[in-house]
């Protein structure tokens, strides 16, 4: 009987150590064949839920603090259904935070303009969701805002930053950031991003519409300074019989921002990027063939026609984690 008590222990601490106590989705048996879309689903910035009082005149700001310690204040007002009915009721708030390049990697959410793909040094990225029934709600027209006040994460740019949105309708290989985001409502008094308290945070008015993240940014100071070169970095190729993905990525040492890049060949072995020459950066690959992980890193400084091919190992998904972590 103690036996059988101790394999049942064991089993259920198996599954608790497959999921996050505070994703929203249902946690799933880990799959066996990963691939990186379910390797970022299990690893990446988790989903944290809220209640929130719509229509209320008992509280007319409601604020949540975030696993990270962020302020997130929802007005009561002004948020509507997809009809354009003003919403009431109990609603959930969903938000998920990225205040690091690993959760960055993991999250597979780089911060990289759209179209040029200039890179951004991050102050934090977030998604922030209102729904009822099924529904998301977004605020209307006008001066209401959701106000973030968020920690200023390591390796942050210094000076005014920009708020920047990625749009919802852009699949993961394409997406990008925007600036200024177009359109929105009118602006609300004290739009400008700013920086207070002691340590400092940031204070950021958000106008929800129908986007899906938000990004508190400013550009890679070096474009304006250093020459650009391209940098390519080779990986092995995906066997024919074989299913699988690659993500390439190049972090910025010492600052807080993560480019992606992209094939520059029809085999997908050659991933490349144009960037500021000069620059100590970080080559990461994580590859999934045939279910299984590999990863590899290796240090640079970017040089005009550079081209790296870091050594990748086999890895499980705890390793894969667990290496990206020290990125």
């Amino acid at each position: 009987m103690n036996r059988l008590f101790l394999l049942l222990g064991l089993a259920g601490l198996l599954l608790a150590a497959g999921c996050r106590k505070d994703d929203v989705l249902d946690c799933a048996p880990m799959p066996a064949a990963m691939t990186l879309e379910d390797f970022a689903r299990r690893n990446g910035a988790p989903v944290q839920t809220f209640s929130l009082a719509l229509g209320s005149t008992a509280q007319v700001v409601q604020t949540f603090t975030t696993s990270a310690g962020a302020r997130i204040a929802f007005p009561a007002v002004g948020f509507i259904l997809p009809n354009g009915t003003a919403a009431t009721g109990p609603a959930q708030v969903r938000i998920r935070e990225i205040y690091s390049v690993p959760d960055m990697v993991l999250s597979n959410m780089p911060t990289q303009l759209l179209g040029s793909r200039r890179l951004l040094i991050s102050g934090g990225e977030f998604s922030i969701q209102v729904w009822q029934n099924g529904a998301r709600l977004r605020l209307a027209g006008g001066t209401a805002r959701v106000v973030v006040t968020s920690p200023v994460p390591t390796g942050a740019s210094a000076g005014q930053q920009s708020l920047w949105q990625q749009q919802a309708t852009l699949v993961p290989d394409s997406a990008g950031w925007t600036t200024p985001p177009p359109p929105l409502p009118a602006p609300a008094p004290n739009d400008t991003i700013r920086v207070i308290g002691t340590p400092p945070v940031y204070q950021t008015p958000i106008p929800l519409d129908s986007v899906s993240w938000w990004n508190i940014d400013r550009l890679w100071a070096l474009y304006q300074t250093a020459p650009l070169g391209t940098v390519t970095v080779q990986v092995p190729a995906i066997p024919a019989a074989s299913t699988g993905s690659t993500q390439v990525f190049l972090r910025v040492v010492g600052l807080n921002g993560l480019a992606r890049l992209y094939p520059s060949n029809a085999a997908r072995t050659s991933w490349s990027a144009s960037l500021p020459t000069g620059a100590s950066m970080k080559v990461a690959v994580l590859q999934s063939i045939g279910g299984q992980l590999y990863f590899g890193t290796q240090s640079i400084t970017t040089q005009n026609a550079l081209v790296v091919t870091p050594a990748l190992t086999a890895v499980s998904e705890a390793d894969a984690v667990r290496l990206i972590r020290l990125l």
